[in-house]
């Protein structure tokens, strides 16, 4: 029969490998490009099985995501001519040039809110990264604020695991996170 037990096991031993962790910095990367699933919980498992190194873990996730996140944002900037095009031939009241001009103001207008929002909570942070780049929002704040977000995010979880060895308050602090967000968007819209 599996157990707690055999399955904390299972973690320790199996996430505590070098190859784990070359995982998880590698899922990283891709997930804040195009990878669908966040990775706090392969970072969770991490962590817990090597909890004398969270900080590092911690670090190296971010940096790991940062990259991903220029590469992302590097993919709107180079598709920002092919999007206006493909805008040309949709109905003015649908997507008119106008309306991506708005959208690309409203973006460097407000660009180090949503940076930083996508960065520290569970929003799918590729979007972010690669609107910032089609948007032509400037790839030096977006590195400063991606990295003060996303490593807030992944120095906190990683924290929270190795100190507290405790999977569910790492994925209640993410739900809470992820309600105190949408509301914040409900209030603002």
């Amino acid at each position: 029969m599996f157990t707690l037990h055999a399955l904390t096991d299972f973690v320790k031993i199996h996430a505590a490998s070098v190859k784990a962790r070359w995982g998880l910095y590698g899922l990283t990367a891709l997930e804040s490009i195009i990878f669908p699933i966040p990775v706090d919980p392969l970072l969770a498992a991490c962590v817990y099985a090597r909890s004398e190194s969270w900080v590092s873990i911690g670090v190296l996730t971010t940096i790991w995501s940062v990259i991903g996140g220029v590469i992302g944002w590097y993919l709107g900037f180079a598709v920002q001519d092919f999007v206006s095009d493909m805008l040309q031939l949709l109905p003015h009241q649908i997507a008119g040039p106008e309306k991506f001009s708005a959208v690309s103001a409203a973006f460097a207008e407000l660009g180090i809110i949503l940076v930083l929002i996508g960065a520290f909570t569970p929003l799918p942070y590729k979007v972010i990264a690669v609107s910032a780049g089609l948007f032509g929002y400037a790839l030096l704040p977006f590195i400063m604020f991606s990295v003060i977000g996303r490593g807030a995010r992944f120095l906190l979880v990683s924290g929270l695991v190795a100190h507290r060895h405790d999977f569910r308050l790492v994925l209640g602090f993410l739900s809470a996170l992820l309600i105190l967000v949408g509301a914040g968007m409900w209030v603002v819209s």
